[in-house]
């Protein structure tokens, strides 16, 4: 798949895929909670979840319960992080081991560009948090953690239903969501506006989530695009306000035998980039020890040629989640 030498530009007037009615959008209404789900409901989710993930790589979720003022909540504790002194911030500095902690701008790489932004990875209960710098931090990344714990719990339900295994199949499999022995993060980001758009110069580059399936809650600023799991063609996916988009990750596209392939992504920088762009990304994981095995099952689709998954390429037999997730982090951290 092809990934741009040069920081692309998203036009102002450029249409998005969400304006073309290119991206499914799946209600949650009524579905219930964890403990007593409403079984129609959560069927009738099941059966767009994995039709919507099969076939474009991704949807947006409406009516999921977890208000906006939450994620206002998380930007605004974030962005009184990035404020501090550099020294201050370096505290904090991501744990090799853990995964846990602040990412400053410029030491991930997706792609050749110089990718800026700030990223604060809150990857398990005993990480430190900046609690006497930002004293709301903790407290709101706290509850925001709990509500997409909640949902992701939901979701799991439904994509097990969805692939005709029984409903706790992969809850069983992701039992300690960001708690021990297991890689699921909730991911703080932050991108600086740019006096100009720059040759070289991007906010991320072409990837695809290393994890089953990711929940993504961004602002109004734009710039996200994604690329379609059977072509090269690029396309911004737009803004619909208080939805939460769902993307595919390498280990379901392992788990499905990539009949739910991977989906490639990117955050470009806008043509008129004077304002900074915040997200919150969860990346759900499996507990470490789960071998990421093919499933037997059978998703009835157009025919189409997929891409093949990274865990596929090359053939190193079974991989359980930690391995996959280690060899992840070599490549985006080489450098």
């Amino acid at each position: 798949m092809s990934c741009c030498s040069s920081a692309p530009i998203v036009p102002q007037t450029c249409e998005t895929l969400l304006s073309k009615c290119e991206v499914p959008i799946i209600d949650l209404a009524h579905m219930g909670t964890e403990r007593c789900p409403q079984k129609g409901v959560v069927k009738q989710v099941a059966s767009k979840l994995v039709r919507a993930l099969s076939e474009k790589g991704l949807a947006l979720l409406v009516n999921h319960g977890i208000p906006e003022c939450k994620m206002k909540a998380v930007y605004r504790a974030l962005d009184m992080f990035c404020e501090l002194p550099e020294d201050l911030r370096d505290k904090y500095e991501r744990n090799t081991e853990t995964n846990h902690g602040y990412v400053k701008p410029g030491v991930e790489k997706f792609s050749e560009d110089r990718e800026i932004r700030h990223a604060f990875n809150i990857a398990g209960c005993d990480g430190a948090l900046p609690k006497a710098e930002v004293p709301e931090f903790q407290s709101a990344v706290e509850e925001l953690a709990r509500d997409f714990k909640q949902l992701s719990a939901m979701l799991l339900t439904a994509l097990a239903i969805g692939l005709e295994q029984p409903p706790d199949f992969f809850l069983s499999k992701h039992a300690h969501m960001l708690g021990p022995d297991n890689g699921s993060t909730l991911r703080l980001l932050y991108y600086p506006p740019l006096a100009a758009p720059e040759s070289g110069l991007t906010r991320c580059g072409a990837h695809c989530d290393f994890g089953t399936f990711t929940l993504l809650a961004q602002d109004c600023e734009g710039g996200l695009e994604i690329q379609t799991p059977f072509g090269e063609r690029w396309g911004r996916v737009g803004h619909l306000p208080g939805a939460i988009l769902v993307n595919t990750g390498d280990i379901l596209a392992s788990w499905t035998s990539d009949q739910l392939p991977a989906l490639r992504h990117r955050v470009v920088v806008p043509e008129h980039c004077g304002r900074g762009r915040h997200s919150i990304a969860f990346f759900v994981h499996p507990d470490n020890h789960v071998p990421i095995e093919p499933l037997e099952t059978k998703i009835v689709k157009a025919a189409q040629e997929p891409a093949p998954c990274r865990l596929q390429k090359k053939k190193r037999g079974v991989l359980t989640a930690y391995q996959h997730l280690q060899r992840r982090f070599r490549e985006t951290y080489a450098s």
